[in-house]
């Protein structure tokens, strides 16, 4: 994945993680917190806007995420208790003020190297944004001041057809990384990845499979055919 990006991606980016349901993109990113906190013992914070904080960690370390050296490395918030609670909270200001009020809390408690917030779109639903271009475009630039790479998981297409124009959030990322489902044959579908966009990388454009197996992502060259 480094040599696809030309090294790695670059600190302080905010990066788009795009796909359909079923791609694992939720998996994916966990999994660039959990091989970065065992191997090099870097910090990082998980946000889950969907799932409950014991829901996702059960489902990851059924996939084999589970080492304990990782964990304290890992800081995994539950947003969903704000999402239960929007009335009570109403009066301590928006949401997504108590959103950027919890990554501030987080980065103060603890030198973060990466963020991912999951996901872009619940965000958007729950801050009830008016005007969609200009609100995503300040969210953006105050993720950018806050200091660690970001990963924005997203399952909004990229193109919604024929002579239509990228969401806006397609031209604020520093990168985009798109997984993709695509059928090799009538009965075979294979995960595939693209690094659509890496701003100041000299990155590879080209399809690559995505594999998991034994608690691990591999990317490697996109073969067609069945086998």
């Amino acid at each position: 994945m480094d040599d696809i990006v030309g090294g790695g991606i670059p600190d302080g980016f905010v990066v788009l993680l795009n796909g359909a349901p079923g791609t694992m993109k939720s998996s994916f990113a966990y999994s660039i917190l959990y091989q970065n906190a065992l191997r090099e013992g870097r910090k990082s914070a998980y946000f889950t806007l969907e799932q409950g904080k014991d829901l996702t960690l059960e489902h990851m370390a059924s996939l084999g995420m589970a080492d304990e050296r990782a964990a304290p490395n890992i800081t995994t918030l539950d947003m969903g208790n704000i999402r239960k609670n929007l009335n009570y909270l109403q009066g301590r200001g928006t949401w997504l003020e108590l959103f950027k009020m919890y990554c501030n809390n987080v980065m103060k408690m603890d030198s973060i190297s990466v963020l991912v917030v999951d996901s872009l779109d619940v965000l958007e639903t729950m801050a009830k944004m008016q005007d969609r271009r200009s609100e995503l475009y300040f969210l953006f630039e105050w993720l950018r001041d806050l200091g660690p790479m970001t990963i924005l998981i997203s399952e909004r297409p990229l193109t919604a057809g024929t002579g239509t124009a990228p969401p806006e959030e397609a031209y604020l990322a520093d990168g985009i990384i798109s997984l993709e489902m695509h059928p090799t044959s009538d009965l075979f579908v294979q995960r595939r990845l693209r690094v659509v966009k890496m701003r100041s990388t000299k990155h590879e454009t080209g399809y690559y499979a995505l594999t998991f197996e034994d608690g691990g992502f591999e990317v490697t060259r996109a073969v067609t055919g069945t086998s």
